[in-house]
């Protein structure tokens, strides 16, 4: 990989999927966004009707598998 060409930093975020209200927790609003430099990248990156909880299940695991793959 030349100087040029960098791994795109991935982040993971949690947020009310548009049109809910999110006032809720237990209700299916939320979603998971898998970040490439800030920035959706492909809609199939984006989980949702999710719990509050489920999201942070979701977005725990895929850093968990972050971390592992860059140990």
């Amino acid at each position: 990989m030349s100087a040029d060409e960098r791994m795109p930093e991935i982040s993971y975020e949690i947020r009310v999927k548009p049109g809910r209200t999110g006032e809720d927790p237990n209700q299916p609003d939320w979603e998971v966004l898998e970040l490439e430099d800030g920035e959706i990248k492909t809609t199939a990156d984006i989980y949702d009707n999710l719990t509050f909880a489920e999201a942070n299940q979701i977005a725990g695991m895929w850093q968990r598998k972050k971390d592992e793959a860059e140990a």
